[in-house]
């Protein structure tokens, strides 16, 4: 009888592996953002930066589209080339892959600005963790959240 593991994640093999989070301090507040990205031969890149004041949503759109640039600056666009893309907002992540009719007018700008990178990274997929799974991107924004303190 063949035995299967809840847990396998089916993107695990991705030549590209990439993480984002973004943060409010408090929430509306000062908001910070981290992504990562790793190849399969070593290479990590990172990125972290205080971003002005908004709400975590901000926050968060503002880290994915970070990430899009990030994985942008380092990955070719080819069919052999795959990324997975990992962030533990529900809402932005729900609302960049979502339809148009559906998606949260006040986040109309990130949304545009996020499908135009991805319209540019074809083998791509975004994909939803728990915060808890998220501990890397999570770790890097708060390390930048001490830095700034």
């Amino acid at each position: 009888m063949a035995r299967f593991k809840q847990d396998i994640d089916p993107y695990a093999e991705a030549s590209w592996l990439a993480w984002f989070d973004g943060s409010a301090k408090p929430n509306p507040g000062k908001c910070h953002i981290a992504c990562i990205l790793k190849g399969k031969d070593g290479e990590i890149f990172t990125q972290t930066r205080h971003i002005g004041d908004g709400d975590s949503s901000d926050a968060e759109y503002q880290a994915l589209i970070a990430a899009l640039e990030l994985i942008a600056l380092h990955v070719t666009p080819s069919s052999r080339e795959s990324v997975l893309l990992r962030g533990d907002s529900q809402v932005v992540i729900n609302d960049v892959l979502g339809s148009e009719k559906n998606a949260a007018t006040r986040l109309h700008p990130y949304r545009i600005r996020a499908l135009a990178l991805l319209s540019h990274l074809p083998n791509i997929r975004l994909k939803w963790i728990p915060r808890h799974k998220n501990t890397e991107a999570d770790a890097l924004m708060r390390q930048q959240i001490d830095i700034k303190s």
